[in-house]
């Protein structure tokens, strides 16, 4: 039986050289000074060899309890050398890039909405996974990424390119905070890409909006789909914001919509001011949907209203390439901007971000007061329109 003594005193021989401790136990000792602890087991009438750790590595006290682990197991009928093996093959695969990005997708799940979780997953399956998925965090280069990004842009998908490249750095930037690799390669990568050329949404004149109204307002497709389009053209909030819209998200005593952050691209909450008209508008769906979780639910899909439904709508009424849902923001921005009101608070109406990070999160209140007037005096403009009056108030300041 060894003693710590005995082995700090162990030197290396000419011939490998075997020192017995106990229990099947000992120390194997090379030429050129390498220390082994193994241990000796029969299982199943063969003779095996586990390796327990090298020394100094593995103390004399450490290596045998792993041996006594070790013949535990094998009264179960357990080879240690299986489970090490086992073990190991679990703890490479922990590294590899599929792997963390699913443990990356999975810790934001619960944070993000559904559409850019499905989106992100796509990404990966489709185009990230296929080469690089069964790779080693730690092995994968630049240049790896890169060829990724390439093969989508060559499909024509410019902007999901440009995506994969950032979404495979969160990866990297994840697997540094998990101690596994020291360097994020992905930065400045995109400059390899293509430019994009930027496409504007189509929309409309404020000149040519009012044939617009009137065939909005004749339109005799579905009621739901008629009134979302009447009620974004008063609110101008993004397509999505308003499928989604919900019963208990609206004040109707405070003609206020409180959207929650989790809903809104920029994850931060947003406050719409409901115009008189606006409010008459839903409160006109009560009888319809009052009773569903959703303003603009579709009863024939049991889900809220898509936006396919709103463009085949415009297109119904000839608008085909004229006119989209995230037209009416850009119509409103021009000309509420164009009448002198308050630039910060058409942007924060329109749920851009003004200010720093820390102001933004308090902006969904700011000018709360003047926004609810420009709000209605919008309103107010739009009937103006449809009865070729146009009564615009004149420049409004703070």
């Amino acid at each position: 039986m060894l003693t710590d003594a005995q082995v700090r005193k162990i030197k290396p021989l000419e011939k490998k050289t075997k020192y017995s401790d106990e229990k099947g136990m000992y120390l194997e000792v090379t030429p050129s000074g390498g220390m082994h602890w193994r241990m000796k087991f029969r299982l199943n009438g063969k003779e095996n060899i586990f390796s327990i750790g090298t020394y100094p590595e593995t103390t004399l006290a450490q290596a045998r309890r792993a041996r006594d682990e070790a013949r535990l197991k094998l009264k179960d009928g357990i080879n240690p050398n299986e489970e090490k093996k086992q073990k190991k093959q679990q703890a490479d695969e922990s590294i590899l890039f599929k792997a963390l990005a699913m443990e990356w997708m999975e810790d934001r799940k619960a944070v993000i909405k559904e559409g850019t979780y499905l989106r992100d997953l796509s990404v990966f399956e489709k185009d990230l996974f296929p080469a690089l998925g069964n790779m080693p965090i730690d092995q994968i280069k630049g240049k790896d990424v890169l060829a990724c990004a390439k093969q989508i842009e060559a499909r024509g998908a410019q902007e999901m390119a440009k995506r994969s490249i950032p979404l495979a750095g969160r990866i990297f930037r994840f697997a540094i905070r998990k101690g596994l690799i020291e360097n994020d390669p992905t930065p400045h990568l995109q400059e390899a890409l293509k430019p994009r050329k930027v496409k504007h949404m189509a929309r409309l004149d404020i000149s040519e909006f009012p044939p617009f109204l009137e065939r909005m307002d004749r339109y005799h497709g579905n009621i739901l789909v008629k009134t979302a389009l009447q009620f974004m053209t008063l609110t101008f909030v993004r397509t999505a914001e308003l499928i989604n819209m919900e019963w208990n998200e609206i004040d109707f005593e405070n003609h206020l919509w409180r959207i929650p952050a989790y809903k809104m691209k920029m994850a931060l909450p947003h406050i719409v001011p409901l115009s008189r008209q606006a409010i008459e508008l839903i409160q006109a769906l009560q009888p319809l949907t009052g009773n569903k979780q959703f303003v603009f639910y579709n009863h024939s899909t049991a889900k809220p209203l898509s936006n396919n439904a709103l463009l085949s709508a415009i297109r119904t009424m000839g608008y085909t390439g004229k006119m989209t849902g995230h037209g009416f923001r850009g119509l409103a921005s021009t000309t509420l901007h164009e009448q002198g009101y308050m630039h910060d608070a058409i942007e924060i109406q329109l749920a851009h971000t003004v200010g720093n990070a820390v102001s933004q999160a308090y902006n969904h209140a700011q000018h709360l007061e003047y926004r609810t007037k420009m709000m209605q005096e919008w309103a107010d403009f739009i009937d103006g329109l449809r009865e070729k009056t146009i009564p615009f108030p004149k420049i409004r300041k703070a």
